[in-house]
């Protein structure tokens, strides 16, 4: 059986981090989500080949299985697709490498499911798709799925403004190749809005619901980048205690550490530093002095000066924090970006190799979009922030509007 991984994806949504690499690629406790998918389908005598159907910064994929999976023990395939085509054009474009069967699973999800339970389910019922199903707390993001007593799906919508279950699509599926007769060639098709839905109109979808021990994240935003540490720091937690420092991290007696916390390799560590819970840094990382952590990610190869804050935070790899800098309420520093010293930026996204050396930030302000323009920006900062560094944000808001995509994304330019 084939196993195809759909890896063609621009990441939109986990921007700017997925601007300097493909979304399978962005790490998860410094290894890329993509190993993840591979080691478990390792795992699997019956698969005998691994299909990467990729578009976008296809070259960094290729370079990654070429020197880190170089003695991976399995056939793998690279299917381009000529053009961006979704979900359904992909699994097109890999007609011809397929068999009857084939286990198709979304490069950005974040699992240990064990793969083999649904390709079972698929063989003892009559469907042409077996889909895996999973509960979480907002459906509304997802495809939601609704089933009979026998796990035939009897309705699937994607996104609902009010879905009716909190039983969702998982991006894991087995597909039956007559699926793939019913789908044009060439053309953009996405299968979850447009072929599922027809699916299951006919009776021919099943869903096979994960069972609660296996954690699921779609790593489609930072949130859910953070959730995914956190779940992978949890499971290492119960096995290994809330602290785990690589052998050739350096961490004074004096640095406080409150975990889970998870120091990787070639990580240098200052004097007086306090690491609180779910803070993950990555290797070859430097910091200095006094430096203060609390669900921080850092990629790796960051340098933090002394007496910087990160809470909530995302650094990309190569970033340059100066000091006293604070970095707060989700910001997410793109790869390569130098922040300099003692600026204090919440919530906004850095682009890759960004300069920021003043207050040019339009600080996410949480109301209305629209409602962050010149002369209707509110007369004190919504989220509490000093006046002296409001009144700059709303100087500069004066002199450059931003454009509806920049004020959406909270770019930082």
């Amino acid at each position: 059986m084939k196993a195809v991984i759909l890896a063609g994806g621009f990441g939109t949504r986990l921007r700017p981090l997925s601007s300097t690499r493909p979304k399978p690629m962005v790490p998860v406790l410094g290894k890329p989500n993509l190993q993840y998918l591979l080691e478990s389908l390792e795992k699997i005598p019956e698969i005998d080949e691994i299909i990467l159907s990729v578009h976008y910064m296809r070259g960094e994929i290729r370079e990654f299985i070429d020197e880190k999976m170089a003695d991976y023990p399995k056939d793998i395939r690279f299917v381009n697709d000529p053009m961006p085509l979704e979900t359904g054009g992909a699994l097109k474009n890999v007609e011809d490498y397929v068999g009857e069967d084939f286990l198709v699973i979304y490069g950005d999800v974040f699992t240990n499911f064990d793969f083999r339970e649904l390709i079972e389910a698929h063989r003892k019922n009559e469907g042409l798709v077996t889909v895996a199903v999973t509960k979480v707390y907002d459906p509304e993001r997802y495809g939601v799925v609704e089933t009979d007593d026998e796990g035939r799906v009897t309705h699937f919508e994607e996104k609902p403004h009010r879905p009716k279950t909190n039983l969702v699509d998982a991006g894991i599926y087995v597909v039956n190749r007559k699926v793939l007769e019913e789908i044009p060639k060439d053309k953009e098709v996405y299968f979850e809005r447009e072929v599922l839905p027809k699916l299951v109109g006919r009776g021919d979808v099943f869903a096979y619901r994960m069972p609660r021990e296996y954690y699921w994240v779609d790593l489609g935003t930072p949130d859910d980048l953070f959730y995914a540490h956190q779940i992978a720091m949890d499971e290492i937690a119960k096995e290994n205690g809330y602290m785990t420092i690589k052998e050739t991290a350096e961490v004074p007696e004096d640095v406080e550490i409150q975990g889970p916390v998870y120091i990787d390799e070639g990580v240098k560590i200052g004097h007086g530093v306090k690491i609180k819970a779910y803070t993950y840094i990555g290797p070859n990382t430097v910091i200095e002095d006094k430096a203060y952590f609390k669900r921080a990610i850092l990629i790796g190869n960051d340098i933090i000066r002394e007496r910087s804050e990160l809470k909530d935070t995302i650094l990309g790899e190569g970033v340059v924090v100066g000091k006293n800098v604070i970095l707060k309420e989700n910001a997410v520093v793109g790869d390569y970006a130098k922040i300099y010293d003692n600026l204090v930026i919440y919530g906004a996204k850095v682009l890759p190799w960004k300069k920021v050396e003043e207050y040019e930030a339009f600080i996410k302000i949480k109301l209305d979009p629209t409602k962050v323009r010149p002369g209707v920006t509110p007369e004190r900062c919504p989220l509490g922030l000093p006046e002296c560094i409001y009144t700059k944000f709303k100087a500069i808001a004066g002199e450059k509007p931003p454009c509806d995509e920049c004020i959406e994304n909270q770019w930082l330019f």
